[in-house]
This record gives C-alpha cells, structure tokens and sequence, in this order.
C-alpha cells in the first residue's frame, strides 16, 4: 500500500470511528499517503447509509456522502466483541503510528483502547480523538455531534441570522469537517515530534472547541458588547453587508475599508452626491445614520440584476460577491481551474462531482481519486498480510468474527 511519492508514506493508521469529524481527518492522512486500515463493525459505519437523508444514492456501486470522507483507505470488518475479532485488531494496532477515534472516552476505557493504556503498551502510538465537549468539566462525557456541539452550543446557531426571523437550518458535516482538519494538523505535528522524540501524544479536538475558535473573534468581540443576531437594515459597517438585486439575488459587499473607500463606492453604484459628506463619508461620524445609509444602498442596488452589479464592481476593483447556490459551485469556472472539485466516476456509470480536500501541494500533487471501499472490501488481504490462513479467515467470517 505504500505509496512512496506521497507525504505521509510509510505512515500507518488505525481508524475506529463514526460519522464524518474522526473520518474526514483519517481520509486526509490516506490522501496525504498514509496507508489507513478502517475498522468497521460487521454493519458498517452508519454513514454508508445516511446519503439518502440529503437525495444521494447509497448503493456500493455510487455512495458519495461515504465516498467523502473515507475514499484512500482500506477497509476490515471485526466484531471486537468476539475474542478473535478482538485478536486481530490488536495485531493492527500493535505496529500503528496513529489511531484515529470518535468513541467517547469512557468507551474507549471499557475496551481498553483509552490513551492511558494504549500508550502504556505502545509508547509510540499517536493518538487521536475527536470529542464533542472536551476532556474536562460537566459535560465531558456528553455525546457530541455537529448540530448539537458546534452549531448550538458553539454560537453559531443562535446569532448567524437576520434579526426576528427563524434561526438557520444547520447542515451535515459543516463543524465535523473543520474539526477533522484541525485534528489531521495535530497529527502531522505529533508525527513530526515523534521523528524527533520517538514519544507518542495525545491529541484532541472538540466539535464545541472548534466553533469557539471559528468564532473566535465574534466571541471576543461579546467582551465590550457586541451582540447578534442582527438584522442586515442595522449593521454598524454598510460597506460589509448583503443586499437583494433586482433579479432577488443576494450581493455580498465586503468593503472593509470604509474611509478609504467610501466616495469610490458610492460612486460606483450611483451615487456620489454623498461621496465627501461629512455625515457619512467617515465611519467616526456614522452613528445612527447606518440605517439611512443602508435604506440608500439598498434602493441603488434594486436597480440592477446580480451579473450586472458583478462586472460593475470588478471594473471598479471594489470586493464584492454572489452568494451561490450550491448548484451553481457545480457549474463554477473557479472551483474546477483549481481542482476543489473533482469528477468521480463510480461503477453505476455515473460521473459526479466532488469535493477535494482543502490543502494543495505543489510538489505531490493530488493522486487519483479511489473511491471508498465496501464493508470488509480489504479483510481477507489484511488479514493474510498479519499471517492468518484462509481456512481461519473462512471460518471466522462463518463464527461472525469478520466481515
């Protein structure tokens, strides 16, 4: 499985995990080279069957929502409630640089896979957990996901929407995968150490972690009064808000340097009579008049279809944007001139797009794309490569010990 012309070659990781955070972060290090052997439960991870709560197939032949977050790896069924199921994964465990998990902590205790006694037997091992509320505190053994632990308790849910409306409909994977990205980091920087060190680590990372820390300036901002939700007629700066076009599209304006730009701005969309006012021209002097000012904007901008307002504010150099449709990124110029969509061809014959992993190296490159394995695809050449015979894998697999 070595693949000597990728960055993490000669890496091997054990996943034990659910869902998308711990597997999206097993997914990158397999894209990144890293042989990673996943281990499911005879059923499967649950994910291979969740596509059809957003339209996508979930058929071994096309499962994209699977395919995202666990495409590279290989795969072993073991029933770690049988003594040999439980035998095998401990030989993979055994010669492992990471193990990658979602099990909540006291499990993990349960099955003697808790980084005390892991490390304890291997002080090498890196290992590597994804948790919904921390380590500490009342909630730490509370169950976790993206809904609940990033987008509710995290102040996401309750503050991104206009003010006196409905708060936002959350979506699948949005938390997990940024929670995913910053565990595969720690990883890379615990794999670094140990060449160093030869030590083994621990390292975390919360679902209400992550969102703390993506919304870490609004956050702070709560310090000296600021406060959401907010309603898109009020915003403090106008140049940094959304407004409607005449076609009902939204433009997202994000002119961030008032002062600086202000009298380019008002001129490019059509009124410069106010473009040296004292009362408005200066952010200082705004105050109460941002309401009157945005009621301005809004009606200049009424007047014209999104495209248009697009060409206008690009010959003008000002920033500026569509707020797309996720349609509309399938189509887009964009994404596809630097790969942050790729075409998948699956065996039902379907050609899909989808998305790539967010980092780009120049020098790897990106390998083909190979999509997820079934459940149990890779058992028996796993098993054979850790010395097991085929009569004992048949007859495993006959006792349920393997999928």
């Amino acid at each position: 499985m070595e693949n000597n012309n990728r960055l993490l070659s000669g890496v091997k990781v054990v996943e034990l995990s659910t869902f998308v955070a711990a597997p999206i972060c097993a997914k990158a290090l397999a894209e990144w080279g890293a042989d990673v052997i996943k281990v499911e439960s005879l059923g499967g991870d649950p994910l291979r069957f969740r596509g059809i709560d957003s339209k996508m197939p979930i058929g071994d032949d096309e499962n994209p929502n699977f395919d995202l977050e666990n495409s590279y790896k290989r795969t072993v069924g073991l029933n770690l409630k049988s003594p040999k199921g439980r035998e095998i994964f401990d030989k993979l465990i055994a010669d492992a640089d990471v193990f990658v998990t979602n099990i909540r902590t006291a499990a993990l205790v349960k099955m003697g896979l808790s980084y005390e006694q892991l490390s304890e037997k291997y002080p090498g091992i890196i290992f590597a957990q994804i948790l919904g509320y921390g380590e500490e505190g009342p909630d730490k053994d509370k169950p976790g996901y993206d809904f609940t632990g990033y987008f509710a308790r995290g102040g996401i849910l309750g503050t991104l929407y206009e003010k006196n409306t409905s708060p936002l409909v959350p979506v699948q994977g949005f938390g997990d995968h940024q929670c995913g990205m910053y565990l595969a980091g720690g990883i890379c920087a615990a794999l670094y150490n140990k060449l160093r060190t030869g030590k083994g680590e621990k390292v975390t990372v919360g679902l209400y972690q992550a969102a703390i820390y993506a919304m870490g300036i609004m956050i702070t901002s709560a310090n000296y009064g600021n406060s959401y939700p907010v309603s898109r007629k009020e915003v403090r700066q106008p140049l940094l808000n959304t407004y409607l076009t005449k076609d009902n599209r939204c433009l997202m304006v994000a002119v961030a340097e008032y002062d600086k730009y202000f009298t380019k701005f008002v001129e490019t969309i059509g009124i410069p009579e106010i473009g040296n006012d004292e009362n408005y021209c200066k952010l200082a002097n705004l105050g109460s008049k941002n309401v009157e000012l945005i009621e301005m904007i809004s009606k200049q901008i009424e007047q014209k279809n999104i495209d248009e307002w697009l060409e206008i504010f690009a010959n003008a150099d000002l920033p500026c944007e569509k707020a797309y449709l996720w349609e509309e990124i399938l189509e887009d110029e964009q994404a596809w001139a630097n790969g942050y969509l790729r075409k998948v061809k699956y065996p039902s014959g379907n050609e899909r797009a989808l998305p790539a992993m967010p980092v780009t190296f120049k020098n790897a490159g990106r390998p083909e794309h190979k999509i997820a394995p079934s459940i149990g695809e890779n058992t028996d050449e796993i098993l054979l490569s850790l010395g097991y015979s085929e009569d004992e894998i048949k007859e495993m697999k006959e006792n349920k010990d393997i999928q």
